[in-house]
């Protein structure tokens, strides 16, 4: 069977008025076989034009080829244009040099830019290698982040709006026409096409996601504009206008996939190929283990992001598998750099890190759900329509709404641009705590979710410190055992199901929820007492508003007051957060064990404390066990601290099934599996309603899955 051939490509200076359904028309009028996709139709910078990406499908390249010339040489005739053009010179084009828009929300509130790396493309770089590809930047990311609030804490408010561009330059080191591209150039070319991309004075944020090379072509362009040369003073000015407006940096977040900070060990391997075939020599050399360029690009670049006014935060991702017959091209610790920045792991090599098949991809899903939660806290909270109005042109909106051709995006066309030795595209190709309340008193406020408009009632304020833990004479804290928190990153995962919203068939009908509340308002002022760097919380539903790094109770208990129980219902699922916390601390571990031998890098990782709030009504319970389990398994098989994870359950309510279930993945998997105990279940009671003392209980509770003196059998209670 032959397999079909892709190919996709930009059409530019489309009239006003032209619609989705005028360029299916115009490019299947003589060749019905040719099956397009046309995407959204978007305003061209400062032109009065529009254009789209048009992916066709022949059943040989020499035919993609000849169509794609016959689209370019016949006169575009829209059916009802919105000027006096009434026909144009199509520009159609599949190298993507240059900036292309690939998705526009109305009235964006930031541009986000994605850059390719050495020996890579524009729009293939980010699309996945399956039969049907998809290419993230344009076809789910933009989805994701519009299904997103402005302010995390106004989930009924604004919606996040962005507008989505790749930048294309010459990358490819092993052909003559780029034989002369450095660094430096790459960089001044990356300045020259934003400058043109954005109107003069545009104050719109900007986002930067970069692959390989392409993060380090970001940072020598910021250098340019950015970091004081009094060699060339105008110059710099003219840059910096780009990058810096009215005392503030609008640049809000850099994303680096695999860039070789410290360089490439195939540098080396890529220096001798350019020597016998020729090629950029330079580029090449320039990219090798802690050459001399590179170092100044990061010692610059660090000095950046030590200013105040261009503290701009930073994501540094590596690959976590080897290339076939390469091995690493960005190792773990050339992707960090000396960056003060936390890295993620993404399950690929350095060329599959940026292709993800679909939105539900598990690499997928933590890379944009990271970004855009980076996106969220750098835009203020509700701008006022006419701050997002300096967009590309001063042009009304064109008339008429686009219609989809198709449901489904073919695949782009794989190959006619690349060369077949690149690095991207072959193996030769990153306050004061409120005052307590008495006991019973119950948080009723936060019950359920606030409907939209309603008033939020105010936070119930954590038990202090100082109420619930002893303390000698003098105000010095008792050595208790909870001091043995200080060791410890302290995770939540809590349980905002719509099984949190039901009610005890008792007197008083509290729910769930409120004794949820309740249980935390024991917890949270002592956690952030001993968890210096912040307590992370996730929701089970409520993802989008996550936090990390909470170093007050009370900003923990006014987040649980912006949520509440799922309305909407959907079954109660664990075992993807699970995998994700435990995968991603997990991986830390493991990269610093393995750099042991450096000095430098002898602090590891804190143990992990992961506190799990629910009524463990759990419909994924195997799944569950066998995270758990794998967990378990590898944390043997690197040799790792008896209590280097701890996972604690705490129960709310007196469902006995999931009693029965949460007694057992604390009592059974370690004689089923042959693995270490890492799991702990206390069931919460009010400190009134029991008999042992109130700091022994909670000792119990913190400590039972990091201190097995805390642990005993049969510690689940009905």
């Amino acid at each position: 069977m032959i397999r079909d051939v892709y190919l996709t490509f930009a059409v530019r200076n489309l009239p006003l008025g032209t619609t989705e359904n005028d360029v299916y028309d115009h490019i299947t009028r003589k060749h019905h076989s040719a099956k397009p996709t046309v995407g959204s139709l978007i305003r061209e910078p400062n032109r009065r034009a529009l254009q789209t990406i048009v992916t066709i499908r022949q059943h040989a390249e020499w035919k993609c080829k000849m169509l794609r010339e016959e689209i370019k040489e016949r006169k575009f005739r829209p059916a009802r244009p919105a000027t006096n053009v009434r026909e144009s010179d199509l520009d159609v084009d599949d190298e993507f040099l240059g900036v292309t828009t690939v998705a526009e929300h109305e009235n964006p509130q930031f541009d986000m830019y994605f850059i390719h790396g050495l020996g890579g493309h524009a729009f293939t770089t980010w699309c996945n290698d399956t039969a049907v590809p998809q290419m993230w930047p344009k076809d789910f990311f933009p989805n994701d982040v519009k299904a997103k609030p402005l302010d995390p804490k106004d989930p009924t408010g604004p919606h996040l709006a962005g507008r989505f561009s790749i930048i294309g330059y010459h990358a490819d080191a092993l052909t003559s026409w780029s034989a002369t591209m450095t660094i430096e150039k790459a960089a001044q070319e990356l300045l020259t096409n934003l400058s043109v991309d954005r109107p003069e004075g545009c104050k719109r944020p900007m986002f930067f996601a970069c692959h390989s090379l392409g993060g380090l072509v970001t940072c020598q362009a910021l250098i340019h504009a950015l970091h004081e040369d009094p060699k060339r003073p105008g110059q710099q000015e003219d840059y910096k206008k780009i990058f810096f407006q009215d005392g503030e940096c609008l640049v809000k977040g850099i994303f680096f996939f695999g860039t070789p900070f410290a360089g490439s060990r195939l540098a080396v391997f890529l220096s001798v190929l350019v020597k016998v075939f020729g090629g950029n020599g330079e580029l090449i050399d320039s990219l090798k283990h802690k050459s001399d360029q590179l170092g100044d690009i990061v010692g610059k670049f660090n000095q950046i992001l030590s200013h105040p006014e261009t503290k701009i935060p930073i994501l540094l991702a590596y690959e976590k598998h080897p290339m076939r017959g390469v091995g690493f091209v960005t190792d773990h610790n050339s992707a960090v750099g000396s960056f003060d920045a936390e890295p993620i792991g993404i399950d690929g090599d350095h060329r599959s890190m940026v292709k993800f098949a679909t939105a539900h991809e598990v690499s997928y899903k933590l890379v944009s759900e990271k970004m855009i939660r980076y996106i969220q806290r750098s835009l203020p909270a509700a701008p006022h329509r006419s701050e997002t109005m300096d967009s590309t042109s001063s042009l009304p909106p064109y008339p008429g709404p686009p219609q989809s051709i198709t449901g489904t995006s073919p695949p782009p066309y794989e190959g006619f641009w690349s060369f077949p030795g690149g690095i991207e595209g072959s193996p030769t190709a990153i306050d004061s705590p409120a005052p307590s309340l008495p006991l019973r008193q119950e948080p009723e406020a936060v019950n359920m979710r606030p409907k939209p408009n309603s008033p939020v009632q105010p936070a119930a304020p954590p038990i202090k410190f100082s109420d619930l833990v002893q303390t000698q004479r003098g105000g010095r804290e008792d050595h208790n055992k909870l001091t043995r928190l200080r060791m410890f990153d302290t995770v939540f995962i809590i349980d905002d199901t719509g099984s949190m919203a039901e009610t005890y068939d008792e007197p008083g009908a509290r729910s769930k929820w409120s004794d949820l509340i309740e249980s935390l308002r024991y917890i949270v002022d002592i956690v952030c007492r001993y968890d210096k760097d912040g307590v992370d919380v996730h929701f089970l539903c409520s993802d989008h508003m996550d936090e990390s790094g909470i170093t007050d109770g009370q900003e923990i208990m006014d987040l649980l007051n912006r949520v509440g129980p799922d309305e909407v219902g959907g079954g109660t699922y664990f075992s993807q957060q699970l995998w994700g916390i435990l995968t991603s601390y997990l991986d830390r571990f493991e990269e610093w064990k393995a750099g042991m031998k450096d000095r430098s890098r002898s602090k590891g990782p804190k143990m992990l404390n992961l506190i799990v709030v629910t009524d463990g009504a759990a419909d994924d319970k195997e799944d569950v066990e066998n995270v758990i389990v794998e967990a378990a398994k590898r944390l043997d098989k690197l040799g790792a601290l008896p209590y280097q994870v701890g996972i604690q359950f705490l129960q709310i309510g007196k469902d006995e099934d999931a009693a029965q279930w949460l007694e057992e993945l604390d009592d059974s998997l370690k004689g089923e599996h042959g693995v270490r105990d890492i799991v702990d279940t206390r069931p919460w009671d009010h400190p009134r309603e029991i008999g042992k003392p109130l700091q022994e209980r909670l000792a119990q509770i913190l400590l039972g899955a990091i201190d097995r003196s805390q642990d005993g059998n049969g510690t689940v209670e009905v």
